[in-house]
């Protein structure tokens, strides 16, 4: 029998005998993984929990009603984020802009969602985040800069929720996947188009995540997702009220990841960040709105209703969002790149 089992600190086969029993598993997935907490274990797609406390720990593995022969675990700490996809829908009429045609909620944009490459001009050096340090000493809040390559949000989630081991695809499938099981919370009128449409769309390397996306992920990782605006310091919370939370940047365009960089630590090594906070300890968000506010002093953000940006496709010059929602609804063409 082999297994596979993905974890914070890598991949990897397990090679395991038929008489392997789960509690030999446990022990063989902590050996290799160096995890001493509770584990939270994953299997499938969507990934769903693997409950194996509720069988005896001398339970084979051949025995258990879930074949796991070729399987992929995905192992973390309990704590680290986990849960189940469905549950209600966050969006806001102030919710970030996703691009597909203004912010979410609005009722101006064309039939298919459009897309936009973003200015490959680096603002941000990477080996020299921002950071603002806690006034309690106990580290810093540090900006964590994504990739400029249309999947920023979902990077930036894969990494508060889960140190980055699901792939920037896995949750494009997921949110494709949520949608689809769950008809009555994401119906054609919330989505502004066809369901089936949305989910191909937001799975296409090119396409944008917003308001929807957040909504499906705090629910699925069971965490409060902070939303910071770095032009108006607004606070948009997704999934409000549980137990723990994850902070990402939005700066018109573009999401990046907000962590706490634990005191004795150099803020440019993320192998020691604080991805998971408490929802009942604000120190960090507050630490957090004072780094975006430097943020905004640096003009780290782009105001989507007069950047400059150009259709991909006949080279039209347009300023602003709704410039191009106008353009897509006269000519059809849908993909745009910001210059």
């Amino acid at each position: 029998m082999r297994i596979k089992i993905r974890a914070p600190s890598g991949s990897q086969v397990l090679p395991l005998s038929p008489e392997t029993t789960i509690s030999s598993l446990l022990s063989e997935i902590r050996s290799k993984t160096s995890l001493s907490g509770d584990l939270e274990i994953k299997y499938g797609y969507p990934p769903k929990s693997l409950h194996l406390s509720e069988y005896p720990s001398s339970t084979l593995l051949k025995n258990l009603p879930i074949k796991l022969e070729g399987e992929q675990l995905i192992i973390s700490e309990s704590g680290e984020g986990g849960g189940g996809g469905g549950g209600s829908v966050a969006t806001s009429s102030s919710a970030p802009f996703s691009f597909s045609g203004g912010a979410q909620g609005s009722s101006s944009q064309p039939d298919a969602p459009l897309t936009l490459n973003r200015s490959l001009k680096p603002k941000i050096n990477k080996d020299d985040p921002p950071d603002v340090p806690l006034k309690s000493g106990r580290g810093t809040m540090v900006l964590r800069v994504m990739e400029d390559d249309n999947s920023c949000l979902f990077s930036a989630i894969s990494y508060v929720a889960t140190g980055s081991l699901y792939s920037v695809a896995e949750l494009r499938q997921l949110i494709a996947a949520t949608i689809q099981e769950n008809p009555d919370t994401y119906s054609d009128a919330v989505l502004e188009q066809k369901r089936d449409g949305y989910c191909e769309w937001i799975q296409m390397e090119s396409s944008w995540g917003g308001g929807i996306e957040l909504g499906i992920f705090a629910n699925f990782f069971d965490l409060e997702i902070c939303t910071i605006d770095v032009s108006t310091n607004e606070v948009i919370r997704f999934n409000e009220g549980k137990t723990n939370r994850a902070i990402v940047v939005y700066s018109g365009i573009h999401y990046d990841a907000i962590v706490l960089s634990p005191a004795g630590s150099r803020t440019n090594d993320p192998s020691k960040d604080k991805r998971i906070f408490s929802s009942s300890d604000d120190e960090e968000l507050e630490g957090a709105l004072e780094l975006c506010r430097e943020l905004k002093k640096r003009k780290y953000f782009t105001d989507t209703k007069s950047f400059s940006l150009k259709c991909n496709i006949c080279k039209t010059g347009l300023k602003g969002e709704k410039a191009a929602v106008v353009h897509a609804k006269s000519t059809g063409h849908k993909d745009f790149g910001e210059y």
